[in-house]
């Protein structure tokens, strides 16, 4: 079965591609691309994801309008070599606009995601899988992670303790014990991955992202903003956790530069600190809820960044590699695990798992928009 995994994070990059084949438990990546967002687009997307500038106008537009982009990757994904006959099915993760599973400030608990499947379809007449997120959260789970299950199944192996750490705008984990059961492994998010550091690139140097961590390398910690962030709540708070832009995001940032009036400090100093942040979060959570590691393999945006994966490895005395190091395509994890996380509902199988996100029980994910009929 020829499945394409779609996945649209809180870095908001562009849209992640994966094409994957899928023979019972056997899963292969032929192809894999990001589809960029133009500049517009993004800065319309990450204003829609901050409460206090939201417009329900513009978030029902952008609804449809991520459809489109969706179908522009899955296009790019197919480019030359397949048609979308040849595709059995599409998994899309769609774009977190707000995540609240707990129900926390009097909300009920909920989680939103949005680009329309039926756009997709519309488009492709290829069968799809989206909103794979809620129905975690109706069963009084965290909703994420999701991924999990595939980590399961393509990285466990009987010999090293592995812990598989994506590193996008958020940080999170998956913990593999040699031997572990399905059940027995732990995966959460850390805390902030990328979302702080690509902030404050942008305010001071209009640049997307800290190129292999060279600002971050030329600074100095400002202990007062280390400390600060070091204390939050979401941090030290205990699994099953989940978090996004609604908690990091543009009005924290700026609330940060006002409290500490980060322009005294050199731009360098300040890249340094929020990147300590992403480091040190992970390093914390390590030191708090796993047991023995052999290796850390880090994966996403962040497993470019140099700084990241050498202080990583200092901090924890243990191996640490990319995803690339480790035969696993860097930035195609996530949309991977998606694709497959939709081959498992389309075959009437659970996805998540309930001992990572603390639902009520597994349960098959997301909602079914249909195409034309295929067999798998």
């Amino acid at each position: 079965m020829k499945v394409i995994g779609l996945m649209s994070g809180t870095s908001l990059d562009g849209v992640d591609a994966a094409l994957v084949e899928i023979k019972g438990k056997k899963v292969q990546l032929l192809n894999f691309v990001t589809y960029p967002y133009p500049k517009e687009f993004k800065a319309k997307l990450k204003k829609n994801l901050n409460n206090e500038q939201a417009k329900l106008e513009e978030i029902c537009s952008l609804n449809f309008e991520l459809g489109d982009y969706f179908v522009y990757a899955i296009d790019e994904v197919l480019k030359d070599k397949y048609s979308y006959d040849d595709i059995d099915l599409v998994a899309s993760h769609g774009q977190t606009i707000w995540h609240n599973p707990k129900g926390l400030k009097g909300q009920r608990a909920s989680t939103l995601q949005i680009g329309e499947a039926a756009v997709i379809v519309a488009k492709t007449n290829i069968t799809t899988v989206s909103n794979f997120r809620v129905k975690d959260v109706a069963l009084d789970g965290e909703g994420a992670p999701l991924v999990p299950k595939t980590d399961f199944l393509l990285y466990h192996n009987n010999k090293k303790n592995i812990v598989l750490q994506n590193i996008g705008g958020i940080g999170n984990l998956t913990y593999l014990p040699k031997d572990a059961k399905e059940d027995e492994i732990l995966a959460f998010d850390t805390g902030p991955g990328n979302v702080m550091i690509d902030y404050f690139m942008h305010k001071y140097y209009g640049k997307a992202y800290d190129e292999d961590g060279k600002k971050a390398f030329k600074g100095i910690i400002i202990k007062p903003l280390y400390d600060y962030l070091m204390s939050d709540k979401f941090i030290k708070k205990a699994p099953p956790k989940s978090t996004g832009r609604e908690q990091y995001n543009e009005t924290f940032f700026e609330s940060l530069v006002k409290k500490f009036n980060l322009d005294q400090y050199s731009k360098e100093d300040v890249i340094c600190t929020v990147t300590n942040i992403t480091v040190d979060s992970i390093v914390y959570n390590y030191e708090k809820y796993l047991k023995e590691i052999d290796l850390v393999v880090v994966t996403g945006g962040g497993s470019h960044n140099k700084y990241v994966v050498s202080e990583l490895g200092k901090r924890l005395g243990v191996e640490v590699v990319t995803g690339t190091d480790y035969g696993i395509e860097n930035d195609a994890k996530e949309a991977l695990s998606f694709a497959y996380l939709g081959y498992l509902s389309f075959n009437y199988k659970t996805g998540n798992l309930k001992s990572v996100t603390g639902a009520k029980e597994n349960t098959i994910l997301g909602n079914i928009t249909y195409g034309r009929y295929r067999h798998g």
